[in-house]
């Protein structure tokens, strides 16, 4: 009996404990929502920060290249500066051995000022504008000087006290030349239409003496691109003689020749159909027709 009853206590189940429910949707809800603020929040600060990355170095970009813009613009400026500089100490150079030489050849020293070049003046680096600039202004002060020295020049010139009719005589070409063409209407040799002819055309050789018609200072010596290699003698009251197409040049600007002297050689230099010396004779820059001043 009493092993039944144990028996039978043994299968009687035991009763079912319900289990605590802890879950609840509200709690996990809040959790959740806060967790997704949060990343949201994290979401939109690594946004604003990339955003600010990006445009800063756009700016930064644009910048450089305002700055790289600029810094070429400034470059080109100052090379067309320090070009024209260079031109403007070149002229300033051959007016300051102008002056030289007639202080020298007529020992004008009290009379006739000369400036002097500072020939580091334009070789130096510059500074900025600001420094350019008062380098300028020096140049141009220096040009203002020159100026006197022209003017000089000229009233040395007007006093030689030669008779405007008889100052400019003799033969650019000394030994036996043959003219070849006149001063007036004649036909183009290039272009075969008339055309006013402003000189006299002397056929030679090459290598043939060219001289001074008159007593002058030299005022121009150089390759012109119609004319050749020409020389102009500056001979005071407005009287120029032009000497052209030769074949080199024997004197230098601001050089003091007589009448007669050996200032070049005939050639074909420049715009030229054969060996001749083209000669001219100016007054106040209008050509004249040089035989006049010919002897015959």
């Amino acid at each position: 009996m009493q092993n039944a009853a144990m028996q039978k206590k043994m299968m009687q189940k035991p009763p079912l404990i319900a289990p605590t429910n802890h879950f609840s949707w509200s709690t996990l809800w809040s959790q959740s929502r806060w967790s997704l603020l949060l990343v949201l929040i994290s979401l939109l600060a690594a946004v604003f920060f990339y955003s600010q990355s990006q445009s800063s170095q756009r700016q930064q970009l644009l910048l450089s290249a305002q700055l790289e813009q600029q810094k070429r613009l400034q470059q080109r400026e100052l090379g067309r500066i320090g070009q024209r500089l260079g031109q403007l100490q070149a002229e300033l150079a051959q007016v300051s051995l102008m002056g030289n030489r007639l202080v020298s050849d007529y020992d004008l020293v009290d009379e006739l000022p000369v400036a002097r070049i500072d020939s580091n003046l334009l070789q130096r680096p510059f500074n900025g504008f600001a420094d350019l600039n008062q380098t300028l202004t020096q140049v141009m002060s220096q040009t203002q000087e020159y100026g006197i020295t022209l003017v000089a020049l000229e009233s040395m010139l007007l006093n030689l006290h030669i008779n405007e009719i008889t100052q400019i005589q003799g033969h650019p070409v000394p030994g036996s030349s043959q003219l070849s063409s006149g001063f007036g209407q004649r036909s183009d040799p290039f272009s075969g239409r008339a055309r006013w002819h402003r000189g006299l055309d002397f056929r030679g050789k090459v290598g043939e003496p060219i001289a001074a018609t008159a007593a002058g200072v030299v005022s121009l010596s150089e390759r012109h691109p119609d004319f050749g290699n020409m020389v102009e003698i500056n001979h005071g009251q407005g009287w120029v003689t032009r000497y052209a197409h030769l074949d080199a040049q024997l004197v230098e600007v601001g050089e003091h020749v007589e009448q007669g002297q050996l200032i070049a050689h005939m050639g074909r230099s420049g715009r030229a159909t054969g060996v001749h010396l083209h000669y001219e004779v100016l007054k106040g820059n209008k050509q004249l027709d040089p035989a006049r001043f010919i002897p015959n």
